[in-house]
């Protein structure tokens, strides 16, 4: 990306140019307040993280809900440092809006390595 010294490798532009409308969107998703205090050497960070999407189909999955799992990034570790990150009781559910914007986030442009740099 311009701007940031680096070029994105041409293989993964198909995934880096992903819209709304090429991925599964959860119906709901449910929110945990992790804190990383499990360890003497924890850094103390606190904040939330994704507990669980879920998308509701006809399908029946054997989840609690009976609802499909969607991918996430729902690793109990900490972004600071990397420990084991304890969840707490503080938890909600969050669904969708429907406004698909995203707020106030600056787009740069993207920048991919020419057939050259090994870019394919």
């Amino acid at each position: 990306m311009k701007g940031l010294g680096m070029a994105i490798p041409k293989k993964f532009k198909h995934l880096i140019e992903t819209k709304l409308q090429d991925v599964e969107v959860p119906d709901y998703i449910w929110l945990t307040y992790a804190v990383c205090a499990m360890e003497r050497e924890s850094c103390g960070w606190a904040g939330w993280m994704i507990e669980v999407a879920y998308k509701k189909t006809e399908e029946k999955y054997p989840t609690r809900t009976g609802e499909k799992v969607l991918p996430a990034m729902m690793d109990q570790v900490c972004p600071r440092c990397g420990r084991t990150t304890f969840r707490t009781a503080a938890s909600i559910q969050m669904v969708p809006s429907g406004e698909p914007s995203r707020p106030d986030v600056e787009c740069l442009p993207i920048e991919y390595e020419s057939e050259e740099d090994g870019g394919a």
